[in-house]
């Protein structure tokens, strides 16, 4: 017979193989995820950009219907997108947002539209002239429909506009002369670093000084020239300091930044504007291309940067006398004989030797017999009869023959009735100028209390009328 099979032994294994038989299981449990089970978190540095918009979710669709697995917010790294933007798989070309085609549209159409109204604009201004007195302003450019009559009146029309904005206010920004009350000769004169200097500092902030003389100045030739502020600055930031420096007006005529004109990039002072007599006008100024349109009328002067012992302007005034003294015909002549030469200095040095030279003349003529009145004395002097008025005495004056015999040239009488005169008018604002300043204060005052009620008046009239209809009703 055989022997009975080897029974297995139920008795206890080694501790070894045990622990290794568990951990194979517990692998193999572990291989096993339930269908159900939820995916891992996505790294948030792999997660999409969503600021620049959300994205598709049509190929994860896809792929859940076709059977595969859904990857709703996988983005692979290896691959970047076409477009840069980050929007899913797909690059810039293959999703744009609404917000993004709203504004495409919208600019789409905008630049339709203002190109439409471009061309529009342009054939409305290549009409024909409207009246007379258009046509009459571009005789060259008659009225007719072709093209380039057609562009001729377009470019013509556009000048215009744009000349509205860059010439001045006016084409006369003076009102004509008044012969009552009229000076030989304008002087037309710059605010900033000539008769002011402004500075601003963390200390002080924003503070004007005036130049040493400028009282003087301008109280002393007002007797002499038709003056005329003309400044770039605007009119609400520099009316305030005209008023501040010239509380009695000798400054018959303020003109701000509307009167000058802008051409090439720069502020231009025009002075055919002015309604003057540009062989009677002399501009003082610190900038050369301001006044690059009549540099022969224009006496250009350092600017001033503030230095309380400043003579510059005073200094001037001999020079500026002398031309009204002589009643040169054209002050551009003479302007022209200083050019590149400092005035005052020039000037000083010509009249000491035209003193030495009339001391000599005088005293050659003064051993022959000398003939008598007013006639001879200007031919002894070599004067015209236009300008004999200043050798006319007046009251108080020395006898003009007395005074020529003491060496005294026509300028020396010129400038002691210049400063008697002066001298007269500072005592009549010191005792008269308070009374002056309040008198124009109330005029003001009454000017503006008129303007209110005639308003209100307008206001009162337009309810009640409304009113009176309303009761009829």
């Amino acid at each position: 017979s055989r022997p009975a099979p080897k029974q297995p032994s139920s008795g206890p294994q080694n501790p070894a193989e045990s622990s290794s038989a568990q951990e194979d299981k517990v692998d193999a449990a572990a291989d096993k995820k339930p269908a159900d089970a939820e995916p891992e978190p996505i790294p948030f540095h792999k997660l999409p950009d969503l600021t620049q918009g959300i994205p598709s979710t049509l190929e994860a669709e896809l792929e859940q219907k076709s059977g595969k697995s859904p990857s709703y917010l996988e983005v692979s790294e290896g691959e970047p997108s076409s477009g840069g933007g980050g929007r899913g798989r797909g690059g810039r070309e293959e999703y744009v947002s609404t917000s993004e085609r709203n504004r495409k549209w919208w600019t789409r159409f905008m630049l339709t539209v203002a190109g439409s109204g471009s061309l529009v604009g342009i054939a409305y201004m290549g009409r024909n002239w409207e009246d007379e007195i258009e046509a009459e302003r571009h005789p060259d450019i008659p009225n007719g429909w072709s093209p380039s009559l057609w562009w001729q009146r377009t470019r013509a029309r556009w000048g215009e506009s744009v000349s509205y904005y860059q010439d001045p206010a006016f084409e006369k920004l003076l009102p004509d002369p008044d012969p009552s009350f009229e000076r030989p000769y304008t002087l037309c004169i710059s605010l900033d670093d000539m008769l002011i200097h402004s500075e601003w500092t963390r200390e002080h902030g924003w503070r004007v000084a005036k130049r040493p003389g400028m009282d003087y100045f301008i109280r002393y030739l007002s007797q002499y020239y038709e003056l005329v502020l003309f400044t770039t600055a605007p009119f609400g930031m520099a009316e305030p300091l005209v008023r501040k420096l010239d509380p009695f007006r000798f400054i018959m005529w303020p003109l701000y930044r509307e009167a000058t004109k802008y051409e090439d990039g720069e502020i231009v002072k025009d002075l055919s504007y002015l309604n003057r007599d540009l062989s009677k006008v002399i501009i003082l100024d610190t900038k050369p291309e301001h006044v690059r349109k009549q540099p022969e009328n224009a006496i250009i002067l350092e600017p001033w940067k503030g230095d309380p012992n400043d003579k510059e302007l005073v200094a001037l005034i001999p020079f500026l006398e002398y031309i009204h003294t002589m009643q040169y015909a054209d002050v551009r002549k003479v302007l022209k004989s200083f050019e590149g030469k400092h005035i005052p200095t020039e000037f000083a040095r010509r009249e000491a030797i035209a003193r030495r030279e009339f001391n000599k003349q005088l005293a050659e003529k003064s051993k022959n017999k000398k003939p008598s009145g007013m006639g001879a004395l200007g031919n002894l002097l070599g004067l015209k009869p236009s300008k004999m008025s200043m050798t006319m005495p007046v009251d108080g004056e020395q006898d003009p023959l007395e005074a020529f015999s003491q060496g005294k040239m026509i300028q020396d009488i010129a400038r002691e009735r210049g400063q008697r005169n002066y001298l007269a008018l500072e005592k009549e604002i010191r005792e008269n100028g308070e009374k002056w300043l309040k008198e124009e204060q109330l005029a003001m005052e009454k000017a503006q209390q008129e303007a209110m009620n005639s308003m209100m008046g307008s206001f009162s009239g337009i309810f009640s009328s409304k009113k009176g209809g309303e009761n009829k009703a």
